[in-house]
């Protein structure tokens, strides 16, 4: 096998070109649409990211942090993603009026609405924005 860049021949096995670094026989991966991190200014990231985790625990906890920091964008999208978690939540629980299937939607989502909000806690901590599966593409909060 040949280097596409550099034309230096290399093993079968190796991944990478050790003259040059090119990627070999690696399809290039599509960028991820639900992650929204690059838009947002590394010092709003650092600053606001403890503020943007925990807004996930509690509602009052979003007042507390609009009033600490109302200009982060950061600190928006998670706002906007913790409102969106609350309001599929509420969903959830009514469902719960329903004998026997509604109990079961009530049940599996009160188990999702949990793994997505120790997902979203854990990935504002990380200082990342990215969207929660199924129900994060939905805009409440303006933050771009």
């Amino acid at each position: 096998m040949f280097c596409p860049k550099c034309g230096t021949q290399v093993p079968e096995t190796d991944h990478y070109c050790p003259i040059c670094g090119e990627p070999l026989g690696v399809k290039a991966k599509a960028p991820d649409e639900s992650d929204h991190t690059a838009i947002f200014e590394p010092e709003d990231i650092e600053r606001t990211k403890i503020l943007s985790a925990i807004c996930y625990l509690n509602f009052i906890f979003i007042i507390i942090a609009l009033l600490l920091e109302p200009n982060s964008r950061f600190l928006r999208y998670h706002i906007n993603q913790s409102i969106v978690l609350y309001v599929f939540g509420i969903i959830c629980g009514i469902a719960a009026v329903v004998p026997f299937l509604g109990w079961i939607v009530t049940a599996v989502g009160g188990i999702a609405s949990f793994v997505f909000l120790i997902m979203g806690v854990i990935r504002a901590f990380k200082g990342r924005a990215k969207d929660l599966p199924l129900i994060g593409k939905y805009t409440v909060v303006h933050y771009e």
